[in-house]
């Protein structure tokens, strides 16, 4: 076998730098001398650095992808934690807030039918209040927040625009009950409930009177 052969057979090794110290000596004589064998080397190194570009390309590509991978499953996390926390946010303001049946009472209302209607709300154990038309009126000037709320000045007491009511607190998904006892009473003017809003509404709605 020619030396050529052999040195030819020996080049990739050399490329790659696995030959023993003698191999190498050999190969490195012989480079010195040889032309033809030289640019066979030439060769070699210039595929070797192809293939290595050829692999990067590949491996930025693959990072490229894992990246734009990633940041869409940041993306995610960042909308569904979005998503969690506002949800959390409308169910704690759900519960802390609280609903519950307003009955009107008409102005020309009998103490005695104001009596049956209170004692009414007593038999159902709800906690209640009663507002004044004078405090009705106050009530809604504190909620004007504004120079306008003058323009009631005129209506003081029991000659408010406003009629007074029982406000009673039953919590989310009661009050059908003492709703259904009172229609048939006589002096209420209307009666209103929040017990059936959901949580959303009751959020929103609370944001729109910020």
């Amino acid at each position: 076998m020619k030396e050529c052969d052999i040195v030819q057979d020996l080049l990739i090794g050399y490329n790659d730098k696995t030959l023993k110290e003698g191999s190498k000596e050999f190969v490195d004589n012989h480079l010195k001398e040889c032309e033809n064998c030289r640019k066979i080397f030439e060769e070699i190194k210039t595929d070797d650095i192809q293939e290595e570009n050829i692999e990067i390309d590949y491996l930025k590509k693959i990072n490229k992808k894992n990246s734009k991978k990633n940041k869409c499953i940041i993306l995610l996390i960042i909308i569904v934690s979005i998503i969690v926390l506002f949800n959390v946010m409308v169910f704690i303001n759900y519960y802390n807030t609280d609903s519950g049946i307003e009955i009107f009472l008409g102005d020309d209302i009998s103490d005695e039918d104001f009596n049956k209607i209170e004692n009414k709300i007593k038999e159902y154990n709800y906690e209640y209040r009663y507002v004044s038309k004078a405090e009705a009126l106050e009530k809604f000037k504190e909620r004007l927040k504004s120079e306008k709320s003058n323009i009631l000045d005129g209506y003081k007491g029991n000659n408010s625009v406003f009629p007074a009511s029982f406000v009673v607190t039953c919590g989310w998904g009661n009050g059908d009950d003492l709703i259904n006892s009172l229609e048939n009473l006589e002096g209420i003017k209307k009666i209103t409930s929040s017990t059936k809003y959901g949580p959303y509404m009751v959020f929103f709605a609370k944001i729109k009177n910020l």
